[in-house]
């Protein structure tokens, strides 16, 4: 049994609102052009997101009424099997090569991320998670990093990259228990479990970070800038994805207030991806 989610757009808000669902675990899109408007047609194995899209809706300014979104059951024999020739695996970065369990062999050279395609955010194929995934493999691969949090986990993919690239002591945050389960089963079966804490509040991890990710939308960015600027070590890092160019200035402003200084900066296709650092007190 699949769900079919469709939703119409400004055609706009069409790139940004696609790449959510495909990040969310559809498969694949179907597109129709109406003029002004597009709608969107995405199929999941389990309920679609739709509130999560809503919020995400809302957070780029795209008002939608009760009747923008549809989802109807459908069957189909073929598409178990289909569906996984929309996640091919895919190197990111220096070393990491994410891939899904059908497809797990990496290349020499590269270190495997293996993640199941499914409701929890962060399939690696948007380009806020591959941004992070770069930012994490070049900060892990250049400082020690003894301790990391990982913000909003989703799928767990930023958390067992971190814990496959070295990181003995990572702490993974999401108020979704269906996304904590998820995350607990892809660290499993990347065998990383052992190192990942799994929590539902950032409150019950204690003490400082070296390193700190979040992927998430531009207004959280901001409302957290405070509490991990409270929570990173001197020196420590910052790495802030899940918004579009258009937000970058705000969540920037909110950082900087905090005494962080921008130290690299990714785009790609409108998303940005930004690494900030905590100088050490003077």
């Amino acid at each position: 049994m699949w769900f079919e989610l469709t939703v119409e757009v400004p055609a706009a808000s069409s790139d940004a609102v696609a790449n959510f669902l495909i990040e969310a675990g559809a498969p694949g899109l179907q597109l129709d052009d109406r003029g002004g408007t597009v709608c969107l047609v995405a199929h999941y194995t389990e309920a679609p997101p739709v509130e999560f899209l809503r919020h995400y809706c809302a957070d780029l300014g795209v008002s939608l009424n009760r009747d923008a979104i549809g989802i109807r059951q459908i069957r189909s024999e073929d598409w178990a099997e289909n569906w996984k020739l929309h996640f091919p695996p895919q190197p990111v970065g220096a070393r990491l090569y994410v891939c899904p369990p059908w497809d797990a062999t990496a290349p020499p050279g590269r270190i495997a991320v293996v993640i199941e395609p499914g409701m929890a955010f962060g399939t690696g194929q948007h380009p806020t998670t591959a941004g992070c995934l770069t930012l994490l493999d070049r900060v892990i691969g250049t400082q020690r990093i003894r301790r990391a949090l990982d913000m909003g986990t989703g799928s767990g993919i930023l958390a067992i990259a971190m814990a496959k690239l070295g990181v003995q002591d990572v702490w993974a945050i999401d108020r979704d228990p269906q996304a904590l389960a998820i995350a607990d089963a892809n660290a499993t079966r990347n065998g990383v479990r052992e190192h990942i804490h799994l929590l539902p509040h950032i409150d019950t991890s204690g003490g400082s970070f070296d390193l700190i990710v979040a992927n998430l939308f531009a207004n959280l960015l901001a409302e957290l800038a405070d509490i991990f600027a409270r929570r990173l070590s001197p020196s420590g890092r910052v790495i802030c994805s899940g918004m579009l160019a258009t937000d970058e200035q705000g969540v920037c402003g909110a950082y900087e207030a905090r005494g962080f200084e921008l130290s690299c900066r990714l785009e790609d296709g409108g998303w940005v991806t930004l690494e900030f650092v905590q100088p050490p007190p003077s």
